[in-house]
């Protein structure tokens, strides 16, 4: 695979990355991130100016998708917190109810 199509394969995954994440698709998002990789890791420095904006665009939805996604951990590992909270008060009502 030649520079030019590593770039559009590596922009096709940033697209769907970017759809997954719209749907709240995190497990999904991961999967593509990790096709993306190598990918991305393959660019070689010199690259022709369209190229260039391709890979600028690549790199600001990878800035993007990580600060939305320690946004959505954010609220997952609060949302996590207050149900296990929830499951813990309702094992001591039982416990308590049994008395």
């Amino acid at each position: 695979m030649n520079q030019q199509e590593l770039i559009q394969r590596a922009w096709a995954l940033t697209e769907a990355i970017e759809a997954a994440v719209d749907a709240q698709d995190w497990p999904r998002a991961a999967e593509l991130t990790q096709a993306r990789t190598p990918l991305v890791m393959a660019f070689e420095a010199d690259q022709p100016a369209e190229s260039l904006a391709t890979i600028r665009r690549i790199q600001a939805s990878i800035e993007s998708t990580m600060e939305r996604s320690q946004a959505a951990q954010t609220i997952l590992s609060t949302g996590y917190r207050r149900s296990m909270e929830h499951a813990q008060a309702a094992g001591r009502y039982q416990q308590a109810a049994r008395f």
